[in-house]
This record gives C-alpha cells, structure tokens and sequence, in this order.
C-alpha cells in the first residue's frame, strides 16, 4: 500500500521516511496506535481501504472493483471507523489515515 499513497503527486511515505525520529513520534501523539495497528495488520480490510484510495473515494466504484455489495463496503468502512475514529471516506480523514499507515510502516 505505500507505493500506491500518494497525495497530490507526492509519495507519503516517501515523505514520512524523510521525518527524524522525534517528528514521527509527534505526529503519532493522542492517536491509539493499539486500535490503529489492528486496522493495519488485517490484509482484508487494508486492501479494502487501498481499493477505495485507487478509486478516488468513491463508495459505489470501490465495491464495484472489489465484487461486493455496497453494504458489505459500507460495514468495512464503518468497521474502520469504529476501531479508529477515522472516516476513510472523507479526504481529510483518508490522508490521515494514509499518513498514520506511512509512519506505522517506517518503524
């Protein structure tokens, strides 16, 4: 998934390897990071969510790409936000969540 994070032409991991130490750990304050690992370790729904990132957020397209009934993709979503507090739908929520990923992925 983080070859295929990227935000405005900008590769975020490649961004977030270039951050010292102490600014990741910043970044990753207040967030319960035991929650967003259990989002981060199931292959299931990460590829779920990388689905929807390549196809621009669009709820509809994704469950079309994926073969699965919107409702199915809906509960993921939903799923997701439950455990983390975050919306993978809404942009703002998607780059935070792209960006929470990168700085788990460059432990």
């Amino acid at each position: 998934m983080a070859a295929k994070s990227h935000v405005g032409g900008l590769n975020v991991g490649d961004l977030i390897a270039q951050l010292n130490k102490s600014s990741r750990e910043k970044l990753l304050e207040g967030r319960d990071l035991k929650n967003l690992v259990k989002i981060f370790e199931d292959g299931e729904l990460m590829s779920t969510l990388t689905c929807l990132f390549e196809n621009d957020l669009n709820v509809s397209r994704t469950a079309r790409a994926l073969y699965m009934h919107r409702n199915t993709l809906i509960y993921r979503l939903d799923k997701v936000r439950s455990v983390t507090g975050l919306n993978p739908d809404c942009f703002n929520d998607a780059v935070t969540f792209l960006i929470l990923y990168a700085l788990y992925s460059a432990k």
